[in-house]
């Protein structure tokens, strides 16, 4: 064993992406390895909180915003195509009367310059910390090619951490900031992606290149929580968790009407539902029918042992958090459609595009959810699948091998 190496993970601004990886960091804290988390000041308290330590080096950006500008100045090129739901203001998250509220030519090029500058500067604030810091291994996630970067540049290996069901062939490929040359790196592609941590169930796996596959148990962590006494009072009727996440109210604002059809067709079934969603999003619900439990910003895995099924707008957290439980998936974004057909594939989930799904669709989809036994036997499958995985204890001694030797095999892996 490689007794106390460093490890330093980079992280990006968005939890739904590296809170696959707190897991993996109390492994190596309990094996007596030092964690240290790159990240910007708006992710210390969520980081520290998970018990891990955090070294706000990176900048944030938000990303919600960055969604918010590409999808308000496509709008704004082909109005017809979002006739469904009008994007909101890029800025605010609010609606907008007019798409002549907001600029977009005017601050498009700016956003957008910016953004590459604050990426360029995180490049190098990543390579400056591991060359100070000196650690023997980088675990990074889907967004952050600073951690790549800053392995290559001090010398030691990289493992991606996928979330589950996101392969490296999603990784970017281009590096607008130059950093890369910048700190002596020849470009930037898939190759330098060698090892990447992977959850997700055999059956769905993502395309990982030619990266090493590391199987690993999937433990779910949504933030921290308390649980709540009431859940072990099952109802007699089946309970059904919907999960509307910050990114769906973020991004597409607080009146996506799939929600509302979501609502209706769980209580109209006469099942209960548990919602947990943003606080702002709560508070624009309004009067819910009876049959209703709101939670604000619920950690997502307190909930699912006492559910029978579950809807959400697509993010991999939930997706792979509730892999036991069928799963109607409203997808929102254009990587949601996808990773969510790629999920579908197991035969556990439901898919339908959620800015455009009728409330006649959705409330077909909420009876197979309740009465679809195949459904259920294909969630037991992929759960059994995922429990079979090493765990991440088990996974501790290879990547203290990796960073010991600098490489790795298929025969290196856990069983």
């Amino acid at each position: 064993m490689t007794a106390g190496m460093r490890v330093l993970f980079t992280t990006t601004n968005w939890k739904g992406i590296y809170f696959c990886m707190v897991p993996l960091g109390w492994a190596l804290q309990a094996a007596g390895h030092e964690v240290r988390v790159a990240c910007s000041p708006a992710q210390a308290p969520a980081i520290s909180g998970a018990g891990l330590v955090p070294v706000p080096v990176l900048e944030g950006f938000e990303l919600m915003q960055v969604e918010r500008m590409s999808r308000y100045a496509a709008a704004r090129r082909s109005p017809d195509e979002f006739a469904a739901l009008a994007p909101v203001h890029p800025v605010t998250g609010q609606p907008v009367d007019s798409y002549d509220d907001y600029d977009v030519a005017a601050h498009e090029e700016d956003f957008t310059r910016r953004y590459h500058e604050s990426l360029g500067r995180n490049c190098d604030a990543a390579v400056a910390f591991a060359r100070s810091w000196r650690p023997a291994l980088v675990v990074h996630d889907l967004m952050t090619p600073e951690g790549v970067l800053a392995a290559l540049a001090t010398g030691v290996p990289s493992v991606y951490h996928s979330p589950g069901m996101f392969g490296s062939v999603e990784a970017s490929l281009h590096d607008p900031t130059g950093a890369f040359a910048r700190h002596g790196v020849t470009g930037w592609d898939r190759s330098q992606i060698g090892y990447a941590i992977d959850p997700s169930p055999r059956q769905v796996a993502p395309d990982m290149g030619k990266a090493l596959r590391m199987p690993v148990r999937y433990v779910p962590y949504n933030g921290p929580g308390a649980m709540d006494p009431w859940l072990l009072d099952r109802p007699e009727r089946p309970r059904i968790c919907l999960i509307w996440g910050n990114s769906a109210s973020g991004i597409f604002g607080t009146g996506v009407p799939a929600l509302r059809h979501a609502i209706d067709a769980v209580t109209s079934a006469g099942a209960e539902l548990l919602l947990t969603t943003a606080p702002e999003q709560a508070d624009a619900l309004g009067e819910l029918p009876d049959g209703v439990r709101l939670l604000r910003d619920h950690p997502l895995h307190l909930l699912l042992a006492h559910c029978d099924a579950v809807i959400h707008q697509g993010s991999v957290n939930p997706m792979m958090t509730a892999a036991g439980l069928p799963q109607l998936i409203l997808a929102l974004t254009d990587d949601q459609v996808e990773i969510g057909r790629r999920f579908a594939l197991g035969g556990s989930a439901l898919l339908l595009p959620g800015l455009d799904a009728t409330a006649e669709q959705i409330r077909t989809a909420v009876s197979r959810l309740l009465t679809d036994a195949a459904l259920r036997e294909a969630a037991k499958r992929l759960e059994s699948d995922i429990d079979s995985h090493p765990t991440v204890a088990q996974l501790v001694p290879a990547l203290e091998r990796l960073a010991r030797t600098g490489a790795l095999d298929a025969a290196d892996l856990p069983r």
